[in-house]
């Protein structure tokens, strides 16, 4: 009875395998917020590496920047909940040396999760996603199953004529956020959290990767807050050299939150930046 149940979990195994090697198709297999930044962190550290590759940093605000117009082979580590330092970090202990890695400056006063990378190189574990892919977060049986199923329902809505833009705003978020924004931390914790930025900047630099800034655009509001003028004014002190590319104060962008683009929204700046880009 052992050997047999032993020999059919091995047959199940091997077609899984087998499935997700040959037939597994593109699909959002993520089941919550720390499940998608799982699956993000291992396929750019198992994924292939490509020279001439740009390499998207950022927190949550940058979680909805679309790859299609960007240049291929990029990357977004936008982290919901996370950081900037946990992307920047990820490029270091993964050893990969892409072209370009744009930082996103809105969120610089964020400590790092230790955690979250602790998880993805964990010894043993590491080597063995690296070797086994159905053992990767993207492949779990139960997050393949529901993507099958986003999948299947978003095949069987009807196609909008035109890009939504009604996303209702939360009000209870704004608040939360903005309240968040009228606050500074010490200057002697922005001074940390800045030579820690420029402590990872020259790493990269050293390495020869070319380092450009990006602000990711929020509610007008919240773009003149107290926080937001801060970090805007560090980044051009401290790295007054360097690109820091942001879109004209006169647009209107639509959030959800005060904080984080509407997807109709995030889709127009995954344009504009692809733009702001090029040559």
């Amino acid at each position: 009875m052992i050997r047999r149940s032993l020999l059919v979990f091995a047959v199940l195994v091997l077609a899984y395998a087998a499935f997700i090697h040959f037939s597994k198709p593109e699909l959002d297999t993520s089941q919550h917020q720390s499940s998608g930044n799982r699956i993000k962190a291992e396929q750019f550290v198992f994924g292939a590496d490509a020279p001439d590759a740009t390499v998207i940093v950022g927190s949550s605000l940058s979680f909805r920047i679309e790859l299609d117009s960007l240049p291929p082979g990029t990357s977004n580590l936008g982290f919901g909940g996370l950081s900037v330092y946990d992307g920047l970090e990820l490029i270091t202990r993964a050893n990969k040396k892409p072209a370009r890695v744009l930082i996103e400056t809105n969120m610089i006063f964020k400590e790092p999760d230790r955690g979250f990378l602790d998880a993805v190189f964990q010894p043993g574990l590491y080597e063995l996603r690296r070797s086994v892919p159905i053992l990767r977060e993207e492949n779990q049986p139960s997050g393949v199953l529901v993507g099958l199923l986003r999948d299947r329902a978003k095949k069987g809505r009807p196609v909008e004529e035109a890009p939504s833009d009604s996303m209702a705003m939360s009000t209870v978020l704004l608040e939360t956020n903005r309240a968040s924004f009228a606050v500074l931390p010490a200057d002697s914790t922005q001074q940390r959290y800045l030579t820690t930025l420029e402590r990872e900047v020259k790493a990269l630099e050293a390495r020869g990767v070319e380092v450009v800034f990006m602000e990711v655009p929020i509610a007008p509001e919240m773009m003149t807050s107290v926080l937001a003028t801060r970090c805007r004014t560090l980044i051009t002190e401290r790295f007054p050299t360097h690109r820091f590319l942001r879109t004209d104060p006169g647009l209107h962008w639509r959030t959800t939150d005060g904080l984080h683009l509407e997807e109709h929204n995030a889709r127009r700046y995954s344009g504009w930046l692809a733009r702001s880009l090029r040559p």
